[in-house]
């Protein structure tokens, strides 16, 4: 691959990056190691946030300094990795920013020999560490010293016109890492911009590729493509490439179904939406909203009795289904299983619907409020009322007479083992 001897220079004046909008503790980086004779640069996506004036969920930098001369110039970080070492720089409140020394390669580099753990052969110069990057846009530099831009791949011009593209030969890429591809996805979505025609054309040739990845990493990148307010397009874009049918075989069956569909892409709409909400979503939630369309495909509720044993057994079958479909990816035990029951729970609303009330002992259930909040999103899509149901309040369950039983029971728990309360009964002669 032909490099450029020298990179564009883009001077402070002609760019919009300031030095206000970057992290304060990443600047104190930067200057720590420009003044110590380090080139620093702030790099890859925050870099290009910075540029479409948005704001960056992390700041990443990189520097010709060693891991070791990083980890000496900060006492307050750690050096991470086995085959690519770099530094986390950790400030107060668990936050810590990322150091990385200039790289030749990629670490996903399939193709790339294994180095020696540690090894300085790994380093290289900024330029080099640019080509080894996935797209042009992410290979944009910011440099402490004078404030300006340096674009070794043509990513401001992309920039400027709006398309994602592979640096260097797309098909070269794909090869060495296939889960580029997700990435190419993501930031075509994140941004609005259009894929670059030989890089789309490559991505459809190698998309199959993405079977012999390693499933953390693909199931990573994925719950990535969920999280980040970007799901519709995304997956939507996953849907014409026939990358989504790759991660999930399963799914290609009842995505032929237009109303499915539409219902499917619907759903991701609501799942955008949990982004902008206050209240903070856990993995399980993200999965179990994306798969929810599909659940009365493979898990037909009317096959099933009403009552707590056809409820038993229809939470059976949600397993059973679940386990093909996540398992490859790595997902935990516990992702599955409380995915599982969020999505077995819907049946539950769908049964009481009718009459409007709920039961006491399901409503007491700890994950009642995220399976309702489940129930409701779905109920938008659908555009169906989405609290048909009342509950008694906990102090209007039971009566008096109840409650005055219920304590007793709670003393009587409390007291047993404890002989000093119990006193004798009357007429004993002990007493």
């Amino acid at each position: 691959m032909d490099q450029p001897v020298l990179p564009r220079i883009l001077p402070r004046p002609e760019h919009p990056i300031s030095r206000k909008d970057i992290d304060p503790d990443a600047l104190k980086i930067l200057y720590r190691l420009y003044h110590h004779g380090f080139t620093a640069y702030l790099v890859g996506g925050c870099v290009r946030d910075l540029f479409l004036g948005k704001t960056p969920k992390d700041f990443d930098l990189a520097t010709d300094a060693h891991p070791r001369q990083i980890r000496d110039l900060f006492r307050n970080s750690r050096l991470i990795g086995r085959r690519f070492r770099l530094a986390h720089v950790y400030f107060p409140g668990g936050k810590y920013i990322e150091v990385s020394t200039f790289r030749r390669r990629s670490e996903f580099d399939a193709e790339a020999p294994e180095p020696p753990p540690h090894s300085e052969n790994t380093f290289g110069t900024p330029g080099e560490d640019a080509f080894r990057r996935d797209i042009t846009i992410n290979g944009i530099f910011y440099n402490i010293a004078d404030f300006s831009l340096v674009d070794y791949v043509g990513g401001l011009e992309d920039l400027r016109r709006g398309i994602i593209r592979c640096i260097g030969d797309p098909d070269e890429k794909f090869l060495q890492d296939p889960v580029r591809m997700i990435r190419v996805i993501r930031h075509a979505a994140r941004t609005g911009f259009s894929v670059e025609e030989n890089t789309y054309r490559s991505l459809l040739t190698h998309v199959e590729r993405l079977r012999l990845c390693s499933p953390a990493r693909v199931r990573d990148e994925f719950l990535r493509e969920l999280r980040e307010g970007t799901a519709r397009e995304s997956i939507q874009s996953m849907l014409e490439t026939g990358m989504l049918f790759v991660l999930f075989p399963s799914l290609a069956g009842p995505l032929q179904d237009g109303k499915r569909r539409e219902y499917f892409l619907g759903s991701l709409e609501a799942l955008d939406r949990l982004r902008l909400s206050e209240d903070p979503v856990s993995d399980d939630f993200y999965l179990a909203l994306f798969l929810l369309p599909f659940l009365e495909f493979f898990c037909p509720p009317e096959e099933f009795p009403g009552g707590r044993k056809g409820q038993a057994d229809f939470q059976l079958k949600v397993r059973e289904w679940l386990i093909p479909t996540l398992g490859p990816f790595l997902f935990t035990r516990y992702s599955r299983e409380a995915a599982a029951q969020l999505l077995a729970n819907q049946r539950i609303f769908r049964e009481f619907a009718p009459a409007g009330k709920l039961p006491w002992h399901w409503v007491r259930k700890p994950d009642f409020s995220r399976a309702l909040r489940l129930f409701q999103l779905e109920a938008g899509v659908r555009g169906e009322e989405s609290s048909p149901f009342s509950w008694p309040a906990a102090d209007e369950k039971f009566s008096p007479r109840k409650r005055k039983r219920r304590f007793r029971k709670k003393r009587k728990r409390e007291n047993r083992g404890n002989p000093a309360v119990v006193e004798s009964p009357p007429g004993d002669p002990d007493s």
